[in-house]
């Protein structure tokens, strides 16, 4: 017997869904390049090395990907959501924030590859600067900094060291963005079609910034495929200050 129409349609999405959602361990495991090797594995910190093979088949990978989450996007979206060129980025804070060019700020285990937005205090809005499809999001982070004891990670959110988070493609361009330290109460999940300038949380204090003297902050990273460690097509970080900056500008900051 044929399902009734609502039914149908339900049965329909479930599948279209199933199809462009994947665990976020694994997606994590596609996001992260070649010197991105730690955070997606559970409570603890294990450093897990990608071979050549791995990061090659992950490129196939991402690659059939991206094929499905652009025709989830252009069926998604339709004549009312229209594709972001660099030019018409939204500012990625409801609030002015302190932005600087701190990109390749020089950093324990490397130079910082995303710019870290400050704000005042907690709860400015975190929106999207494009249309796109949210590929990962996690909630619910739980740790913290103690005085004894130092950092510890008990669970939830989108990793260890993002904290509450979320990533999200972007069809344009062909890229990827971090939104990482999120306060609790993340607005989007996986597979959803966001516009430019939609919320998708609120900054927070999650994951490593729990650390001492790292103030409250927007981490906003930025990927498009590249040539990494020797492999084309790799995810290679790329300083999107200009057009941060260039957005914040037309919004009279």
């Amino acid at each position: 017997m044929p399902l009734p129409p609502i039914l149908l349609a339900v049965a329909l999405a479930s599948g279209i869904r199933d199809s462009i959602v994947i665990p976020r361990e694994e997606l994590l495991r596609l996001y992260t390049d070649c010197d991105e090797t730690r955070w997606p594995y559970g409570v603890e910190e294990v450093f897990v090395p990608k071979t050549t093979e791995e990061l090659i088949a992950g490129v196939e990978r991402r690659r059939g990907l991206e094929a499905a989450w652009r025709s989830h996007f252009a069926a998604r979206a339709g004549d009312s959501i229209e594709p972001t060129t660099f030019e018409a980025w939204a500012y990625p804070l409801a609030a002015r924030g302190r932005l600087m060019d701190n990109y390749a700020n020089p950093r324990v285990d490397g130079p910082h590859g995303a710019l870290d937005i400050f704000v005042s205090r907690e709860g400015a809005r975190v929106r999207s600067p494009v249309s796109g499809v949210v590929v990962a999001a996690g909630d619910g982070w739980r740790g913290g900094y103690r005085r004894r004891g130092g950092f510890h990670y008990e669970g939830g959110g989108l990793s260890r060291r993002a904290g509450n988070g979320v990533v999200l493609f972007d069809p344009t361009s062909g890229g990827y963005f971090l939104f990482s330290h999120l306060g609790a109460g993340v607005r989007v999940q996986a597979g959803d079609v966001v516009r430019r300038g939609q919320a998708l949380g609120r900054v927070g204090h999650t994951g490593n910034a729990t650390f001492p003297g790292r103030g409250r902050h927007l981490h906003l990273a930025f990927k498009r495929p590249g040539t990494g460690c020797g492999i084309e097509g790799v995810l290679v970080s790329e300083n999107p200050y200009a057009w941060v900056r260039a957005a914040r500008q037309r919004r009279g900051g």
